[in-house]
């Protein structure tokens, strides 16, 4: 088990940041500070964030998540892919390396790649997001969004608008495949 210490610094324009470390430091903190809380990202990174108020957030339906959650397991190729709210969003997350990435390695004695090294790949695996689906302010409809990977990257501008269910049939099958780029 790994313990982190809360720490705080000032920046050059003499801001407090705070950050984690594995150590005790100078500027260590015995409790989180009034408006901030802690987080941790998709591939276990621990940092600390300004809490949203809830004001702020557009409150995604549990019911909505289990829809985006149950299409994916509709595909195998899809298994090893995450599903996480953040910032008003239902955001699928793809591993690197992919499943598929890793059997057309073909290791192994007989030139196949074993299911247990596979598991051990992708329990190590990094996760980045791919798709996202965001909730349209009026009512229960969403719109779909795909990563794009040309210039700076960063989200396609909406797919598809919709019913949850309608969009997430429609684009969640083509994440890892050819497909996926012919999405606009």
């Amino acid at each position: 088990m790994q313990w982190y210490f809360l720490h705080r610094c000032k920046t050059k324009a003499g801001k407090h940041r705070y950050f984690f470390a594995t150590t005790i430091r100078q500027g260590a903190l015995a409790e989180m500070p009034d408006g901030f809380e802690c987080v941790e990202s998709i591939n276990g990174v621990v940092s600390v964030r300004k809490k949203v108020s809830v004001s702020d957030s557009i409150d995604i339906p549990e019911v909505d998540v289990r829809i985006v959650e149950t299409e994916l397991a509709k595909h195998q190729h899809l298994r090893y892919h995450k599903v996480r709210v953040e910032k008003g969003a239902i955001i699928i997350f793809e591993p690197n390396p992919r499943e598929d990435e890793l059997l057309a390695l073909g290791t192994g004695i007989f030139g196949f790649t074993s299911r247990a090294f596979i598991e051990e790949r992708m329990a190590q695996a990094r996760y980045a997001p791919v798709m996202k689906f965001e909730r349209v302010l009026a009512g229960d409809k969403y719109s779909g969004f795909r990563m794009t990977y040309r210039g700076k990257g960063g989200w396609s501008w909406p797919l598809k608008s919709g019913k949850l269910s309608d969009i997430v049939e429609k684009l969640i099958k083509n994440i890892g495949t050819e497909g996926f780029f012919e999405l606009f």
